[in-house]
């Protein structure tokens, strides 16, 4: 009898503390369909590995068209419900034997309690320029910046934890957070 009052007193509080439970589907991975291309000719890149740096399991391979798709991953249970929400970010990794290593992101709101499919669209670069200690992304990052002001592509820049340098940091951001100097 003691444990049912506990709990009844838990279930109670809880919607004063912004949390409300609930039985719901949750999305453990969202989907994604994103595509692989050469940045130089606009080609899609078939056999280039995409893989998850937060959880290595999440692994594809793109087709013959450049392009990926990471299954979607569910399961229904007791969920708490908070009144407010936050992004998270999975940065993917992709190499080619033909091109230099890239990255992308996909963000998706938590808790994630409904389908957010992912687009992303990942050149590859031949070469890129060298990356100063503690920013291991930054040629890549520096190149594609580039690339998405020459082709008006409207991307999220992709923010790792993996650059540590501070002056690495500042001249990505200048770039990718650079007012268009066209009017």
């Amino acid at each position: 009898m003691m444990k049912l009052k506990t709990a009844l007193l838990i279930a109670s509080l809880l919607p004063l503390v912004g949390c409300i439970p609930t039985i719901k589907k949750q999305w453990d991975v969202q989907p994604v369909q994103g595509s692989v291309i050469d940045a130089e000719t606009g080609q899609p890149v078939a056999g280039a590995t995409v893989i998850s740096r937060n959880n290595p399991s999440l692994i594809a391979t793109s087709d013959s068209e450049g392009r990926f798709v990471i299954e979607e991953q569910t399961h229904v249970g007791v969920h708490l419900l908070m009144a407010a929400s936050a992004m998270t970010h999975q940065v993917w990794q992709v190499s080619h034997p033909d091109y230099e290593n890239g990255i992308g992101r996909t963000s998706t709101f938590i808790p994630p309690l409904s389908r957010k499919l992912s687009t992303p669209l990942i050149p590859l670069f031949q070469q890129l320029p060298d990356s100063p200690e503690g920013c291991p992304d930054f040629g890549y990052l520096m190149r594609l910046g580039e690339w998405k002001r020459h082709h008006d592509q409207d991307m999220r820049f992709v923010e790792t934890e993996d650059c540590v340098n501070p002056e690495a940091q500042e001249a990505l951001y200048e770039l990718w957070f650079a007012e268009h100097e066209d009017g």
